[in-house]
This record gives C-alpha cells, sequence and structure tokens, in this order.
C-alpha cells in the first residue's frame, strides 16, 4: 500500500467486515514508519518556530516599547492564547479533514504570517509606542503574532490525529504522547538556538525570514505526503514567495546624520553625527533613547554626563580608580582617564557591540587605562574585589526600562563594599523630583538610604519633569563641599551645585527594593502613564 495514499481510505480498506472477528493489527510496514518520521520532524519544527518567534519579537518590539517586563509578558501571554486555539482548531479540522494537505495549509499559512511579521510591525509599531507600557505590547502581539501562533498550535493535534491514522488509530495515546514530546523537544531546541546562536549572528529580519521558509518547505513536504500535484501546490508557493518579498529588507536609505546602524542581542544602535566648525558631534542612540554621546575634542554632549564631576568637589577624594556601570558613549569613563597618570577606568557593559562601537567611533582603543568588560554588573562585583573612588550607574535603558536587580538593597550593598573610605557612589534615574511622576525616584531613594547614610539628589529642569536625575551617595557628608563653599556661578562647580535638589522637594518614602520585591516595572509603567 503506498505512503501517499489518503488516510481515511487507508482506514477503511484496513477494516474488516462487521460479521466478520477484528483482525489483529500488523506490524506497522516500512512507509507507515516514513510518515511517522516526517510527522515528527514537522511537530519538531513546528515547535522551534514559535520558540524562534517569540524570543526574536522581543528585539522586534524593544525599540518602541522597550525590554521590559511588560514586553516579555505580553509576547508569552498572546503567543500562549493563541497556541491554546490553535489546538482547539487543529483538533476540530483534523476530524473533518483527515488528509495529510491540512498540515500543508496550516504550516503554509504560519509561513506567510511570519515573514510578514517585520513588514507588520514597521507599519503599526509608531501608531503605538505612545499608547502605554502595557497595553501597547499586548496590542501590537496580538496583531503580529496570534495568527502565527494559532496556525503553529494546530500542526500538534492535527499531526496527532494523522499520526495515530498511520497505524489504523492504534495506539492513539502513544501518538500524542510522541507527538508532545517532539513538540516540547522543538521548543527546547528553537529556544536555546535563538538565544544563543540566532539573535548574535543575524538580524531580527532575517530570522523571521528564515523561519518562515524553513516553514514553507515543510509545508511543500506535507502536501508531498498528501500525494498533491505540483499544480496543486502553487497556491501556498506563491502566498510563500509573495511573503517573502515583502520581507525582504529593503535597502537602507541612511539619513545623513545617521553614521551607524545595527541590531544586537540587546538593542538597536544607532551612531548620530553632525559636523559643526569645532568637528564632529556624535551621540549614541540605543533603542529609541539618547545613552551618551562626545564631541570630536571629547567634551561631552549631554548635560547629565557632566555630573560626574561631583566627585572632584571633595578635594580630598583622589581619583585613582573609577567605575562606570553602564558604557553609553565612554565619554564620561574617557574625562576620568584623562585626569592624571596612575588613573585606572573599568567599564562594565552587558552589550558587547556597544563595546565595539565604542572603539570604532568614540575613540575608546586611545585610552589604554580604560578596561572594558562585557558584563552584568552585579556579576563583575561579585567576581572582583577591587575598590573604587568612584563608581557611576548608568545601566538603565531609556526612560522605560531599568534593570530590576540594579536598583536593590542588595546591589547598594554590593556596591558600598567596593568603595573606598572617601569614595562616591553616583547614579542616573530618569524621574520626576515631585509630583505623580516621581514614584521611581522616591522608591530609589528609601533603597540607597538604608544602604548610604548620606544621599543627595541633583536636576536642572522644573522638579514636576521627568529628567536625568543624579543622585550621590556616600558613607560621609558631603555638606562641606555643597553648603560651607562659595563657587562662582559660571563655574563648573557652580552649575553643578546649583543643581541640588533641597531636601524639602524630594519625594515622599516609599518601600524600600529588595531581590525579593521589587514592582519597579509596574512603578515605571505608571509613572509614565501619568
Amino acid at each position: 500500500m503506498g505512503y501517499g495514499m489518503d488516510f481515511s481510505r487507508r482506514i477503511l480498506m484496513s477494516r474488516s467486515a462487521p460479521n466478520t472477528p477484528k483482525a489483529r493489527p500488523e506490524p506497522l510496514a516500512a512507509p507507515h514508519r516514513f510518515i511517522r518520521a516526517l510527522l515528527g520532524l514537522v511537530c519538531f519544527v513546528a515547535g522551534a518556530a514559535i520558540m524562534v518567534i517569540e524570543i526574536s519579537a522581543n528585539r522586534l518590539l524593544a525599540p518602541n516599547f522597550g525590554n521590559s517586563l511588560y514586553t516579555w509578558t505580553a509576547l508569552i501571554g498572546v503567543i500562549l492564547i493563541a497556541f491554546s486555539v490553535g489546538g482547539y482548531l487543529g483538533g476540530v479540522l483534523a476530524d473533518k479533514m483527515k488528509r495529510m494537505e491540512l498540515l500543508g495549509w496550516l504550516l503554509s499559512g504560519a509561513a506567510a504570517f511570519t515573514m510578514l511579521i517585520p513588514f507588520l510591525n514597521s507599519m503599526m509599531a509608531d501608531s503605538l509606542k505612545d499608547s502605554g507600557l502595557i497595553s501597547g505590547p499586548v496590542v501590537i502581539s496580538l496583531f503580529l503574532f496570534a495568527l502565527p501562533g494559532i496556525l503553529l498550535g494546530a500542526v500538534s493535534p492535527a499531526s496527532v490525529r494523522f499520526y495515530s491514522l498511520a497505524g489504523h488509530d492504534e495506539h492513539v495515546g502513544r501518538a500524542a504522547g510522541t507527538i508532545s514530546m517532539l513538540g516540547s523537544l522543538g521548543s527546547f531546541a528553537g529556544t536555546f538556538l535563538s538565544g544563543f546562536v540566532l539573535l548574535s549572528a543575524f538580524g531580527v529580519k532575517t530570522i523571521f525570514l528564515g523561519a518562515g521558509i524553513v516553514l514553507l518547505l515543510l509545508a511543500l513536504l506535507a502536501f508531498w505526503l498528501a500525494r498533491k500535484s505540483l499544480r496543486s501546490q502553487m497556491a501556498p508557493m506563491l502566498v510563500g514567495l509573495l511573503a517573502a518579498a515583502s520581507a525582504l529588507p529593503a535597502e537602507v536609505v541612511m539619513d545623513k546624520t545617521v553614521r551607524f546602524h545595527s541590531q544586537s542581542f540587546y538593542h538597536q544602535i544607532e551612531v548620530l553625527q553632525c559636523d559643526t566648525p569645532a568637528g564632529w558631534d556624535r551621540r549614541l542612540k540605543l533603542d529609541s533613547t539618547l545613552e551618551g554621546g562626545m564631541m570630536e575634542n571629547g567634551d561631552l554632549v549631554l548635560d547629565y554626563q557632566r555630573f560626574w564631576q561631583l566627585a572632584r568637589l571633595n578635594d580630598g577624594l583622589k581619583i585613582q580608580r573609577a567605575l562606570f556601570i553602564g558604557a553609553g558613549a565612554f565619554g564620561m569613563p574617557e574625562q576620568v582617564a584623562r585626569l592624571g597618570a596612575g588613573v585606572n577606568v573599568d567599564v562594565v557593559e552587558i552589550d558587547p557591540a556597544v563595546i565595539e562601537v565604542g572603539r570604532k567611533f568614540f575613540k575608546l582603543d586611545e585610552f589604554q587605562n580604560i578596561h572594558a568588560h562585557a558584563d552584568d554588573a552585579r556579576r563583575f562585583l561579585q567576581r572582583g574585589g577591587e575598590k573604587y573612588d568612584l563608581i557611576f550607574g548608568d545601566a538603565y535603558n531609556g526612560v522605560r526600562h531599568i534593570p530590576a536587580h540594579l536598583v536593590t538593597r542588595e546591589f547598594f550593598t554590593q556596591v558600598k563594599s567596593h568603595l573606598s573610605a572617601d569614595g562616591v557612589f553616583l547614579m542616573n534615574v530618569i524621574s520626576a523630583v515631585e509630583g505623580d511622576r516621581a514614584a521611581l525616584l522616591g522608591h530609589i531613594l528609601a533603597t540607597l538610604r538604608q544602604v548610604f547614610p548620606n544621599v543627595e539628589v541633583f536636576a536642572e529642569n522644573a522638579r514636576h519633569e521627568s529628567q536625568n536625575v543624579i543622585l550621590l551617595a556616600s558613607l560621609k557628608s558631603w555638606k562641606p563641599w555643597l553648603e560651607d563653599r562659595f563657587y562662582a556661578p559660571s563655574s563648573w562647580q557652580g552649575r553643578l551645585t546649583g543643581a541640588r535638589v533641597s531636601p524639602a522637594f524630594l519625594p515622599a518614602p516609599r518601600e524600600a527594593l529588595t531581590d525579593d520585591w521589587n514592582p519597579i516595572d509596574a512603578v515605571i509603567a505608571r509613572q509614565l502613564g501619568k
């Protein structure tokens, strides 16, 4: 019996007449094993594809919606719902349409929608990016990922049905278990493949295009198993080719200010440049936020960057070792490195691609006393025993996301253990100083004060505006250099101390953040909503 024969016909032929004793099932023939092997392959790859889509989707949405807990929650929730709907749909369709071509249509549809994801995102993301940290990711996830999730979710129950039919409906439980196992193994493989290989080696658009092509090839295999002619396969092939054509990256027309554009595992990276009579002005943009910049002569261009000099107010503190958590455009580390001979600066940046951009566009290679480490800040501090005179925390990705583990009492205690006796910890936070948008600052201040006896706040704009707020935390009081000395208002010291916020205007104390209790994403979402 040919392995391409319609399954329903095979069942009718294999059953005995009603009045005859039921024949003992015969062992599966080789073609039956071949069909089962291919069904297993289909389920394995479909399981891998859904995880490739889910993990890569976060990098697609991060530039507009942030790499936050809410973005991940929206993605996971929508795909789980879609997969559940697909599971029911696949079972219903498999009972009504007992032919292998059903898998072909499910896979070709999933392929087309997968390849269209980047195109649809480019059309919708700008209009939704201001809709909120919660509603924005949920709505766009529904539009982009629900349909491919439903179609891929339908593959598994349909495959169970066909796997069972290949053995004359014997051992249905074994069929369900085998298909479930292979789908889960595929999801495991897709997770590791995405996180450890694909996102480091390819662009996000290329990953979606590649996943769609693989699904389209599986669809053609399913049609071939159903003994469909080449002509009958033209429709799904045409749909897939049209989707692939629309998903192909168009020629990038760079704005004259965009010197560099790339996608890393963590960020969408851009280097913006404009030319001035004094030389170039370059700025680093990660996702949707400017993270730093410098002039060709080494001067800094963003106001908050100059606040590292607060450490210099203490003339008894000689900065010999400094640590910057978050590289930005390497402007602040390079200014510290220029303080004199014997000064050493460590920079901890989680994204290796940002370090490479620093070497290529922000003069990092000109400073032998700056040591850039591609690592997580807490891991770096846990492994090292160095003491620093200055630690500057700036590993916060724009206004939408703060790494939760870098604003807890445990982390600040770790920072304190790495400060010299006169050392100072400076930290950049984007928040208002008072009012409805100051909740984030209230939580971080309460947390810092549980670790450091002296905390000062600096902000230049109106206190109700969200802005770069600089926190200074130390073991010794800085009031002698903030209150007991006079600085000319036009001097750098006068400009810095003039930005000091009086304790009377600081937000009311809030709960301290810990590794166990840390609703930082909810705080930011509420703050942005206001």
